[in-house]
């Protein structure tokens, strides 16, 4: 009985909304940046779910980010956001809510217009107690945090990867002022 009500509401409070999300960053030197398409849609009779052995209750799969992948993307009826990473793997959790994973979305479309920065652990360390930033808790949970200023945007984040977790660290700043705060930390560091 939970699963049908997980669904149909669902369906009922996200079901047909759609927008981009536009993400950049620094790769040796270079800036990338790149749009995908994220639809609130379930496949109604044709939905799959899975009983979760590990946490109890049950996940389904949805729309999601379209983009070619191996995972699903999934919900659980706990209300979590969730994937399996590459088709068949045990739910992995990605956001504690679907409120949380879209304003997450609507930080990294907003940031994507700023300069992104290639910074190490120790500079992002150091960046995260730049004076002024403030983390953004609808956008944040335990493994992604997102803290904001107004030239300065961090987000750390774990990587799915089950066999090489780790942390990773992204930075953007927007006008003189944020890229002299970035820089500056980047020179002491």
């Amino acid at each position: 009985m939970d699963l049908i009500i997980r669904c149909e509401g669902f369906g009922q409070k996200f079901g047909g909304m759609r927008y981009e999300v536009r993400h950049s960053w620094v790769v040796n030197g270079d800036r990338y940046e790149t749009a995908r398409g994220w639809e609130y849609d379930h496949l109604g009779v044709k939905t799959q779910a899975w009983q979760d052995p590990d946490r109890g209750g049950w996940y389904f799969e949805w729309t999601g980010e379209r983009v070619s992948k191996p995972c699903r993307d999934l919900i659980h009826t706990d209300g979590s956001v969730g994937t399996d990473v590459d088709g068949g793997s045990p739910y992995l959790r990605i956001a504690p809510s679907i409120p949380h994973l879209i304003e997450s979305h609507a930080l990294t479309d907003t940031v994507a217009a700023w300069k992104p920065w290639t910074v190490g652990s120790l500079a992002a360390s150091a960046i995260t107690l730049l004076d002024g930033l403030v983390e953004v808790p609808e956008a944040s949970w335990s493994s992604s945090r997102w803290q904001l200023s107004d030239n300065v945007a961090v987000m750390d984040y774990d990587t799915w990867d089950r066999e090489n977790p780790r942390r990773l660290t992204r930075v953007w700043s927007r006008d003189e002022a944020g890229h002299r705060q970035v820089q500056e930390v980047l020179d002491g560091s």
